[in-house]
């Protein structure tokens, strides 16, 4: 028997869409029925859900809409749910049966718009409704086959299966097996952007950060912004047109700088797309293999460089350190003279201290002196000097790969021994002389060690200081290269000036090329930063010794 709401019962409307067959006009549609129905039926609406691009496999109690009003206390603001059709509520026939349940034990019914006589209570209506979800789930199960299979095809195809665009790439329709489909071209404006990064970052020694803002101010747009601008600019119906306005950031700039695609590599589920054990490439590259990790070991070290730097944080952060090997922070505090003045003193402090306990080596420092003292040292010490750049070249470890093709040539040739057909033995044969090409390629260089590369700049470091007029850029400037600043004091000798000790990038590299074998990267930036605390604790000793001989 079913059930007529009575004019003033409380009815909560409720729209969903699914991203597999619908697009979002379909909950204006939904909307329109269901605020004519409210009207003519005198109800009283009392909220009103979206579900938007929810499938309808998902749980109504799991819904990001629809999922605050099962639970308490919305639970108990609502006396019937309306919607367009059943499988807007589901797609899956025990959750169905579940919701159907939950709200026939609290008095609670289904207003269904294109099924007044569904029925909720249990019986034969019940067992009508089951039925219809039944169909709605075999339905979203036929949709979700036809897609895994769309998406295999656009695989083995290296076609483009729709959505957000490679930042770099756009596609443009093809023709493959006499229909029209979409491939990856590289984009005329985005496309040469990747190229400006790569050489900025990779070449130029650019931080990410002073991209992002002349990107930010020469209104370069994002990702998504540039893909909703083209869809505009070409009038495409059904898709996003607004542009939001996004800036650029070091996160954004990131992302998009480490993805493979940027050399035409198909991706699935965030890894390369292998075929016979080899990246499937799917379009044009906008960086060779080498350009695209020398741009990776860029990217990291800026990341490594910035990692615990805060934006605001003082220009010596990462560069300062203590003689504990931990680095020194900016701290100000304020005092009060007997006169009544008050003064701020600023200084540098060992990291210690925000653990509670202090470091054998700590000491307060004020800041000028610090600053002060470090430029001449590091003047007195490479003010002369050619300044050099270090790049780390990453080596290559084939080992991995030539075992696992060595495994499934193996596998390949047991198949062959069990084959009959042969067709089947043609297709393992051909798999097999695939395989052993792609191995013997990798023989040739199975494990090459990572180096240092150090080249002039035809610039020496005194030109270079004086082009920086301020500490900001100067502290960029050392952090990024590969300075390390130690400033020290006897702790025996509390008399004694400050120390400083500047610890060059061309000390690290040789300290490093010495200590560390081919298997180890010392682009690693704590590597770096043992490095250089092990160059400036032998100083130190030797140091310790003259006091104690002299004494």
């Amino acid at each position: 028997m079913s059930y007529k709401p009575s004019p003033g019962t409380r009815v909560l409307k409720m729209r969903r869409i699914s991203r597999d067959s619908e697009d979002s006009s379909a909950l204006a549609r939904q909307a329109e029925a269901l605020d004519g129905a409210a009207v003519e039926g005198r109800y009283d609406a009392v909220g009103d859900v979206e579900d938007s691009f929810v499938s309808g496999a998902i749980s109504p109690e799991e819904r990001p809409g629809l999922g605050r009003w099962m639970r308490e206390p919305l639970w108990y603001e609502w006396d019937a749910i309306m919607v367009t059709s059943l499988d807007r509520i589901t797609r899956n026939q025990t959750h169905w049966e579940m919701f159907a349940d939950k709200c026939y034990q609290s008095g609670k019914d289904v207003i269904c718009l294109d099924d007044p006589s569904l029925d909720i209570t249990p019986g034969n209506g019940r067992m009508i409704a089951y039925i219809k979800a039944t169909q709605a789930q075999e339905y979203r199960e036929a949709i979700v086959r036809k897609r895994r299979n769309q998406t295999q095809y656009y695989r083995d195809e290296s076609l483009w299966g729709g959505g957000t665009w490679p930042f770099g790439y756009r596609p443009t329709l093809t023709e493959c097996q006499g229909r029209q489909r979409y491939k990856l071209e590289i984009d005329p404006v985005t496309g040469p952007l990747i190229r400006e990064a790569y050489e900025r970052i990779a070449e130029q020694g650019w931080s990410m950060s002073r991209l992002c803002n002349e990107w930010n101010e020469r209104g370069v747009l994002t990702s998504q912004d540039y893909q909703r601008s083209v869809n505009a600019a070409e009038k495409k119906a059904g898709v996003k047109t607004q542009i939001k306005g996004t800036k650029w950031t070091t996160s954004i700039l990131g992302k998009i700088l480490k993805k493979p695609i940027l050399k035409g590599v198909a991706m699935h589920k965030g890894e390369p797309l292998l075929r016979d054990g080899v990246p499937v490439r799917w379009a044009d590259s906008i960086l060779d293999d080498d350009e695209f990790d020398k741009l990776q070991v860029a990217v990291k070290a800026l990341g490594q460089h910035r990692a615990g730097i805060k934006s605001n944080a003082s220009p010596m952060t990462g560069v300062l350190y203590c003689p504990c090997g931990k680095k020194m922070y900016e701290n100000s505090s304020v005092g009060k003279l007997n006169t009544g003045e008050v003064r701020h003193h600023k200084y540098f402090r060992c990291s210690s201290w925000s653990n509670g306990k202090a470091c054998d080596f700590s000491t307060s420092w004020p800041q000028d002196e610090v600053y002060a003292t470090a430029e001449y040292a590091f003047l007195s010490k490479l003010g002369g000097d050619e300044i050099t750049e270090r790049r780390y070249v990453p080596g290559k470890d084939n080992r991995k790969k030539i075992k696992e093709l060595e495994y499934a040539i193996d596998n390949l040739a047991q198949s062959i021994a069990l084959a009959s057909s042969p067709a089947v033995v043609g297709s393992i044969t051909g798999t097999m002389e695939r395989h052993a090409a792609n191995l013997e390629a990798l023989r040739e260089d199975p494990f090459v060690p990572g180096r240092w590369e150090v080249t002039g700049t035809g610039q020496t470091y005194a030109a270079k200081w004086s082009a920086m007029a301020e500490w900001k850029e100067r502290g960029e400037f050392l952090r990024t290269t590969g300075f390390r600043i130690f400033v020290w004091r006897n702790p025996k000798d509390r008399s004694r000036d400050m120390a400083i000790y500047v610890i060059s990038p061309n000390d690290v590299a040789s300290k490093a090329s010495d200590a560390l074998s081919g298997d180890v990267e010392p682009s690693d930036e704590k590597e770096w930063d043992l490095q250089a605390l092990k160059i400036f604790r032998e100083v130190i000793e030797v140091e310790l010794e003259r006091i104690q001989s002299s004494a």
